[in-house]
């Protein structure tokens, strides 16, 4: 890779490519192209033609005419497109190229796309963790992969808000996907809570009281709470969520997400973790992951040494 000026390239030019696109020509970045499947046969009127004018783009007709004009290549397709564009790609892309996919897809698919670049271009594995629209190329986005530092120090001048996780292509898909647990396990279980709650009349109410307790605190502290008091009682929950069952049934609202937590404390409570701790909360969360990991392991062996 050489010390010339960015010379960027999208693979797709949807929302949010025109948006990074639009960004990047304003922060002073000339010459970005891109190449769209869908673009390529587009008339003129099209509106992909006119979000291109605005973001000073040229669209060019061909992935060969895309990796000759550009040396950073930002794939952003819809996830199952990822490996078929690489595919497409593949062949124009040298040693002087970059090629970043940011599309939402599998660690595997990440991996995968790494392997099939080896010895031919540099390959960023990215995850774009907040809304485009939004935000543009301030979006937290973490890369990872070998020239992720590179791609950082390449991007960074610009505006764009990069995070470096490791030199392990997938590690930035992995982390997007893991947090979604989380994030997306909130939003069903915000849902089951206020369902009980719309049909007892008091929502405005909890909503309020949820707020207090998660603005009341950093969320670093919060996760702390959560993790290690759930170790240390995760017995005392599992009355507590059986009775949150009871009222949600008796309601006729969903339990689906509780039942789940609470054969989650169940688990939890069968490690003995409170004895293992003696009762008292680790100063980290790291004490109890790795105890949940090590107990899982060895019942896993246990259970594969019972079989016959």
């Amino acid at each position: 890779m050489s010390a010339d000026p960015v010379r960027l390239g999208f693979i797709g030019f949807g929302e949010a490519a025109s948006r990074f696109a639009k960004d990047f020509s304003q922060a002073g970045l000339q010459g970005i192209v891109a190449y769209s499947r869908s673009a390529a046969k587009a008339p003129v009127e099209d509106p992909i033609h006119r979000r291109a004018r605005e973001a000073c783009v040229e669209l060019v007709a061909s992935p060969k005419a895309l990796c000759e004009r550009a040396s950073l290549v930002i794939a952003l397709t819809p996830g199952a497109e990822a490996l078929p564009a690489l595919r497409k790609v593949k062949p124009h892309l040298t040693a002087r190229h970059i090629y970043v996919d940011a599309s939402t897809s599998s660690v595997r698919d990440m991996e995968r796309a790494a392997r099939m670049l080896e010895g031919r271009a540099a390959f960023v594995d990215a995850a774009v963790m907040d809304p485009v629209p939004m935000n543009g190329i301030k979006v937290h986005t973490v890369v990872s992969g070998s020239h992720a530092e590179a791609l950082r120090s390449m991007l960074e001048p610009y505006g764009m808000n990069l995070q470096v996780v490791g030199t392990k292509p997938g590690a930035a898909s992995a982390m997007k996907l893991m947090r979604s647990v989380c994030m997306k396990g909130l939003a069903a279980l915000l849902l089951e809570s206020l369902e009980a709650a719309q049909r007892y009349g008091i929502t405005d109410a909890l909503v309020a009281d949820m707020a207090r307790s998660i603005d009341g605190r950093p969320f670093g502290e919060i996760v702390k709470r959560f993790v290690c008091g759930t170790a240390i009682h995760a017995g005392r929950r599992i009355h507590e969520t059986t009775e949150s069952i009871a009222l949600m049934r008796s309601l006729g609202a969903s339990t689906r997400m509780t039942r789940s937590t609470r054969a989650m404390f169940q688990e939890i409570s069968d490690m003995g973790l409170r004895e293992r701790f003696d009762a008292r909360e680790p100063d980290t969360i790291a004490p109890v992951l790795d105890a949940l990991i090590e107990i899982k392991a060895a019942r896993a062996a246990s259970a594969k040494a019972r079989t016959p």
